[in-house]
């Protein structure tokens, strides 16, 4: 059993055919075959079956399948960490970034990394705190912002800024509103909200247990176009950070309230390899994402806030 084998034998299982396995992996269905046979005929275990639309894993193979997954990963990762020791200034750095950095960050992160840096690629995986937090954890980021505070011997995080959840309606909606609303007064109001947002969803629960309140006109949805709609079209509110709908704000299209719950406010820190581990690239644009986030704090136009001892940490003048 070799790895070009598990490689092989994992994308006909994820693809359930040799046709497609093999455009994703580039390499002929006759050599895919080859291997997978060699790798059966090792074992002594039938580990895949045809069927009319393609090929089936036995159950054998469901076993060796997740294994196999979590051995390649496992290279994957080494592979990756070996790889800072060559103090490269070129390569693919991955990102974990939340909807709001999507509109506010990113953007600009891509135009000016690679006018900067032209020998490093950005990829970006999109999520809330907590999936983030759950994708750096398995290896799948290298950078990644969520609400944890890391510190090991090979990696930590920087609290890189402070926002708030707000509510975020249309004018014509918030026009009779107080600039701090009540969590009873929100409970009553139509909203609409991200049923991936777990986190606001258990506060305003809590919010609601502590004022007897309960929801009176909710939808939850994951299209945060479909959010958008709503808000644009003058017949909901959302809950979340203003950097979300930063665009319809300053188009008048929305207005945003305080919500009266201290619990909503929260520290976003940028978990990745500890400075003195880092390849030259991952040196880079670390800076960058400090430069820019420090430049959206002193815009004012996302309401991030600094956290209180950001400015004096030694790790942010080693990355500069």
């Amino acid at each position: 059993m070799d790895f070009r084998q598990l490689k092989y034998f994992c994308a006909v299982a994820k693809h359930e055919s040799l046709t497609a396995a093999s455009e994703a992996l580039n390499v002929t269905q006759p050599a895919i075959g080859q291997q997978l046979r060699k790798l059966e005929a090792e074992l002594g275990l039938k580990l895949l079956t045809r069927h009319s639309r393609g090929m089936r894993l036995t159950s054998v193979g469901k076993v060796l399948h997740r294994r196999a997954e979590d051995i390649l990963a496992s290279v994957e990762r080494t592979e990756r960490e070996l790889s800072r020791h060559r103090n490269s200034s070129e390569g693919t750095i991955r990102i974990g970034v939340t909807p709001s950095l999507s509109r506010v960050l990113v953007p600009r992160l891509m135009e000016v990394g690679f006018d900067r840096h032209p020998g490093i690629t950005l990829l970006f995986n999109q999520g809330f705190p907590a999936d983030l937090e759950r994708l750096w954890e398995a290896g799948e980021c290298d950078f990644a912002f969520f609400q944890s505070d890391v510190d090991t011997d090979n990696f930590e995080s920087l609290p890189v800024y402070n926002e708030s959840l707000c509510l975020i309606g249309p004018p014509s909606l918030c026009a009779s509103l107080p600039e701090r609303v009540p969590v009873e007064t929100l409970a009553s109001l139509p909203v609409v909200l991200d049923v991936r947002s777990i986190w606001a969803r258990e506060r305003l629960e809590q919010g609601f247990k502590r004022t007897q309140s309960k929801w009176g006109d909710l939808i939850e949805c994951s299209s945060i176009n479909l959010r958008r709609e709503y808000l644009v079209r003058g017949r909901r509110f959302c809950v979340a950070p203003i950097a979300q709908f930063n665009a319809e704000i300053a188009a008048g299209l929305a207005e945003h309230r305080a919500i009266d719950l201290p619990e909503f406010n929260r520290t976003i820190h940028l978990a990745g390899p500890r400075v003195e581990m880092m390849t030259e690239a991952e040196r880079n644009i670390r800076a960058l994402i400090v430069e820019i986030v420090d430049d959206l704090i002193r815009s004012g136009d996302v309401a991030w806030k600094t956290p209180d001892w950001t400015a004096n940490d030694s790790s942010v003048t080693s990355s500069n």
